[in-house]
């Protein structure tokens, strides 16, 4: 694990409010590390199991709030890259979480988002509350999909068949052969079945792919057409498949993308990493809800303390897959506990997550 970091400049403060920071012996860190999966993780896009991520630390006063950045390629982010534009944050009052992330507002949203997170994990430690009550929320209480990365029908019945008692399974597809792997494991799975296409469909395809995965049973879909095909293109997908909901998840990245989804889609995929964090989650999520849409609470591959970030929001959402975590073989972090699906945040002040 590479440790990078940043201490407070050895020079005379020039404002007041520097004044107080270097007063306060306010500190910051910038940890990478790779975590890996249990298996390899293979969507439409590729596979890997090994993924880095980045961890940022703000401490003052004894205590310290972290926050987890999980970039990606897809979207425009290096680590190394990510991790050195957070040694350039600018924190003057982590109190005023407002006025400092808009501060940073340039930083790329994954590394916004653990700016983020670690303001909130700071404040409310700071308070001794959790960061749900920070927000004015009750104690989130939600199941979560468990995610079947792309692979071979007899291995994925295999998993399918082992992970009987998780009352939610996501399938991965990245084309039309996939299909019959979801038939297979909706002929014996007591799940309810999720498919993510992540992009994998043509916008000429993916209507009868959708009408297909309706007759299996299958209960949501999933991003069924590049982002670049438009909102029109989901919007064919979203009729053929109804009942049957239709999310975006690559065509929605932040609250400015989901009044042009309206109409469109049944729901939006609201990820922290995508969005800039917890703040931006809430606009995305009221948003969501001003326009009549449904919301789901997604994640990337993340160590526990990403997923305690996202878990913080459970509550608000209507389709919960927060199981980053739950794939790993090598979690640096302890927090939310895992039941069979079930997501239980700890009752411990902030995330609830801390290093192991």
């Amino acid at each position: 694990m590479d440790r990078i970091l940043s201490t407070p400049e050895l020079l005379l403060p020039t404002t007041y409010e520097d004044q107080i920071a270097t007063m306060r012996g306010m500190r910051t860190s910038i940890d990478r590390m790779t975590v890996r999966t249990q298996r390899a993780f293979a969507i439409a896009r590729g596979s890997s199991d090994s993924f880095e991520r980045v961890i940022f630390s703000l401490e003052e006063d004894g205590e310290t709030g972290r926050g987890e950045a999980a970039p990606t390629a897809f979207y425009g982010a290096a680590p190394a890259e990510v991790a050195e534009t957070l040694q350039r944050v600018e924190v003057k009052d982590p109190w005023d979480m407002e006025g400092t992330l808009a501060r940073n507002a340039d930083l790329h949203p994954s590394a916004l988002a653990a700016l983020d997170a670690a303001l909130h994990d700071l404040a409310a430690k700071r308070l001794g509350i959790p960061v749900y009550r920070l927000l004015g929320l009750a104690r989130p209480d939600f199941w979560s999909a468990y995610t079947l990365g792309i692979a071979d029908p007899e291995t994925t019945v295999g998993e399918a068949k082992r992970l009987s008692r998780f009352p939610i399974l996501k399938m991965k597809v990245g084309g039309r052969d996939d299909l019959e792997t979801v038939q297979a494991v909706s002929e014996f799975s007591d799940a309810a079945l999720w498919v993510d296409a992540n992009e994998a469909f043509s916008p000429q395809e993916a209507p009868e792919a959708a009408r297909e995965l309706r007759e299996m049973g299958v209960v949501m879909v999933e991003q069924p057409v590049p982002a670049s095909a438009g909102p029109e293109a989901l919007k064919a997908v979203t009729e053929a498949a109804r009942p049957v909901p239709v999310v975006a998840d690559e065509s929605a990245v932040s609250a400015a993308d989901v009044p042009g989804l309206a109409g469109c889609v049944t729901g939006v995929n609201v990820k922290l990493t995508k969005c800039g964090g917890i703040r931006g989650a809430l606009r995305m999520i009221h948003t969501a809800r001003a326009h009549g849409m449904l919301v789901m609470l997604g994640c990337m591959i993340e160590t526990s303390l990403g997923i305690a970030a996202a878990a913080q929001l459970g509550g608000l959402a209507d389709f919960v897959d927060l199981d980053g975590a739950m794939l790993l073989a090598d979690d640096p972090f302890e927090g939310p506990g895992y039941e069979d699906g079930r997501v239980v945040l700890p009752e411990r002040p902030g995330l609830g997550a801390e290093p192991r």
